[in-house]
């Protein structure tokens, strides 16, 4: 996983709304701030899943996109209309793909992409 492009394509997203205050995009995505804080850091970006199904929801995005830069027709149209648990599914099955096997989160909570 391209955790800094992932941080880079949100922070684009995201960047200059709000004023930048990180705690008011993350009330208005409906996300824990240093879930946000994490997802977006430019040194050591961590990105959540939980993050990444918002800002699909959000901002109406490919989740494909979102997680690789590459533009999917048809990702984009199955999360367009979807809710927040079908783009956190489709989030998740995109990350399982692209990670080494015993690497993708499973685990409920704090969902984090983890090094690939």
């Amino acid at each position: 996983m391209d955790k800094a492009g992932i941080a880079s394509r949100l922070r684009g997203l995201i960047g200059g709304q709000n004023e930048g205050n990180h705690a008011e995009i993350a009330r208005r995505l409906g996300v824990d701030e240093v879930s946000l804080r994490m997802s977006v850091d430019e040194l050591s970006p961590y990105p959540t899943v939980d993050v990444l199904a918002a800002v699909v929801l959000a901002y109406g995005v490919d989740p494909q996109w979102l997680i690789t830069g590459e533009y999917s027709s048809s990702t984009h149209r199955q999360t367009a209309e979807g809710s927040r648990d079908l783009a956190a599914e489709s989030v998740r099955l995109m990350i399982e793909q692209r990670a080494p096997a015993g690497d993708a989160p499973r685990a409920p909570g704090l969902r984090l992409l983890r090094d690939a």
